[in-house]
């Protein structure tokens, strides 16, 4: 008979809150994906440029234009606020998610 209490306990292979938290707020990984980006067509443009010029040798445009977008990234990074807001509601939906399925598990019959 396996020990019920030992699926309470967090395995090591659960995504933990903690590394959601700093994946998130982290501005130095995929922040083009973390970023809100006002017109989204418009910078997919100037991405698509910019390689296009670097394919082609003009490689100071194309560092301008990676430049610029690095930049564009960072500061819409924060705008509104709206990665805070989105830490905290990952955040409570995981606790969410847990705190039900601890509730299962405590009223589920014991067999």
């Amino acid at each position: 008979m396996s020990d019920i209490f030992s699926e309470l306990i967090e395995s090591e292979k659960e995504i933990k809150l903690n590394d959601v938290l700093i994946n998130l707020i982290d501005g130095s990984k995929d922040i083009d994906l973390k970023t809100e980006i006002k017109k989204p067509k418009q910078m997919a443009s100037l991405k698509i440029l910019a390689d296009f010029l670097g394919k082609l040798k003009y490689t100071n445009c194309e560092s301008l234009l990676k430049v610029f977008l690095t930049t564009y990234f960072r500061y819409m990074f924060s705008f509104n606020r709206q990665s805070r807001k989105e830490v905290i509601q990952g955040i409570s939906a995981q606790l969410e998610a847990k705190q039900k399925n601890m509730m299962n598990k405590l009223t589920e019959k014991i067999p």
